[in-house]
């Protein structure tokens, strides 16, 4: 029977280089050019400048500038004496400090501080597919690795044990990939936004009000490469 050649350190190495290099992309992908939040509830000297929402750029900016309001002012919060008094009065001053910072931005360019507020429910759609697409790479390289010790493992007239067997490695895969999803796109939603302190921004993510079919994904796409691997071991096994 065939041996895959590829040897476990290095397939370790591949899947650490490839999930280095995703979250690296992620992390330049929106993050170049964000400064430093500070921590003072003040809005950073801008030209005073009429955002057109019909243009790209436009909206882009604006959706940036809600965006950092919002970041200012949860790090302001997070520093503020009202901190150590209660959930209630660190509320009220990350949500004070908030306002004054839309305000601003809707000076700034000319809009009302409801629509500054409204972008910050905006999502970067292509940055969100890119943090998608990365995990299911990482996940079809680890699945293809354990798919080809399965089909290693069973002779061709073991068929239904290689079914169970890929079955029930398709849902405990699919179980981990699901406990580091999570880390995995909250880091990435961190770079993009510039802080480690995400707050009630994690609910944002898409894919938190998707975990079933996030899930089975993860199992579909785990038995479609074992079936495509235990079909090319049998392929290699007859031709020998």
């Amino acid at each position: 029977m065939s041996r895959d050649t590829t040897p476990p350190k290095r397939s370790a190495r591949l899947a650490t280089f490839i999930g280095t290099v995703g979250l690296a992309a992620l992390a330049l992908g929106d993050c170049v050019g964000r400064t430093r939040q500070s921590r003072r509830c003040e809005w950073p000297t801008e030209t005073p400048r009429r955002l057109d929402l019909a243009q790209s750029a436009d909206r882009v900016h604006l959706r940036k500038d809600a965006e950092s309001a919002e970041t200012i002012a949860i790090h302001y919060a997070d520093v503020s004496p009202a901190r150590r008094k209660g959930r209630q009065e660190y509320d009220q001053a990350r949500d004070e400090c908030m306002a004054s910072l839309f305000d601003a931005v809707a000076r700034t360019h000319g809009l009302d501080i409801g629509l500054v507020r409204g972008y910050t429910a905006v999502r970067n759609e292509l940055y969100d597919a890119i943090v998608l697409l990365s995990f299911t790479v990482l996940y079809a390289f680890i699945a293809h690795t354990l798919a080809g010790r399965l089909a290693r493992r069973f002779r061709a007239d073991e068929r239904n044990v290689v079914a169970l067997a890929a079955i029930g490695l398709s849902f405990s895969s699919a179980l981990v990939a699901m406990m580091v999803f999570p880390i995995w796109t909250e880091t990435a939603e961190s770079f993009r936004l510039g802080s480690w302190h995400l707050s009630y921004r994690a609910e944002r993510l898409p894919w938190r009000h998707h975990t079933v079919l996030l899930f089975t994904g993860c199992v579909g796409l785990f038995l479609l490469i074992s079936l495509v691997r235990f079909r090319r071991s049998l392929g290699r096994a007859g031709a020998e």
